[in-house]
């Protein structure tokens, strides 16, 4: 079933990851490391201007990044912090920033990154500024 990408939507799926048998959760994260695009299309409800960011302004090494890193944190079995802020009314939908704080850290699993936290935000920045 496709999650809302939202704060409860990503910690539903999140959850539902973490409490598959080991054997299914890495089958899973496997799909996510091959295609995180094709992923994310799969298990969220995207609108059509998501999809076209997910495929057009995060670029393919980006997205290969953060499909390794959050494959090798839930593997762990880690919880994913993840933080999408809401929108005003008068903000663009395409102006908007992610910060991913741990991508380095996770991308060859678990040697160096035991004691980092993989947080994930996704913010609208103000503008003006």
């Amino acid at each position: 079933m496709k999650q809302n990408f939202d704060n409860a939507g990503v910690a539903q799926k999140v959850a539902m990851l973490l409490a598959l048998p080991v054997a299914e959760r890495a089958l899973e994260m496997q799909l996510l490391k091959d295609d995180f695009a094709v992923w994310m299309e799969h298990n969220f409800n995207l609108q059509s201007h998501q999809v076209y960011q997910l495929y057009n302004k995060l670029s393919a090494g980006l997205r290969q990044e953060l499909g390794t890193a959050i494959s090798n944190y839930l593997m762990q079995g880690n919880v994913l912090q993840f933080q999408k802020d809401e929108k005003g009314d008068e903000e663009d939908p395409e102006f908007k920033e992610l910060m991913v704080h741990g991508l380095d850290e996770w991308q060859d699993g678990v040697t160096t990154a035991l004691l980092t936290p993989l947080f994930i935000r996704i913010y609208y920045p103000d503008p003006q500024q």
